[in-house]
């Protein structure tokens, strides 16, 4: 099974002692290919940074996810982008690639944001069980 990834799976697969750790991590496990939009590592970075995380660790961090086996990194098309800027709000702009990603390739989304689950669902994505 393959699925597309949302910045909070990696969030939370990060930090051991986040409350969703190891339902990231055995989630993660589970799914055979992780789909990685572009826009999940720009998000990933910059909540490493509103936490102060270590720079070189921050680094580390981001090549094990983009060299893991599992990972393929989804870069957004033009339609992605297309698709995004047709939201109301720009603080949904970032999940709507996400969204649009996983929509295009058909995929299910992995994700713990309530709110994403409900738009993927408006718009014919299926969610993972988080």
């Amino acid at each position: 099974m393959s699925a597309v990834v949302d910045t909070n799976v990696l969030i939370f697969d990060t930090f051991e002692d986040s409350e969703f750790h190891e339902e990231a991590s055995s989630g993660l496990d589970s799914i055979d290919k992780w789909h990685l939009p572009d826009v999940v590592f720009h998000e990933f970075m910059w909540f490493l940074k509103s936490e102060h995380y270590q720079i070189s660790r921050a680094t580390l961090k981001m090549e094990e996810y983009l060299t893991h086996e599992k990972s393929i990194f989804s870069p957004c098309t033009a339609d992605d982008i297309l698709f995004a800027s047709k939201v109301s709000s720009y603080s949904d702009y970032n999940d709507f690639v996400i969204l649009s990603v996983a929509k295009r390739l058909e995929l299910p989304l992995f994700t713990f944001d309530g709110e994403l689950k409900k738009k993927a669902g408006k718009h014919g994505v299926k969610s993972l069980k988080s």
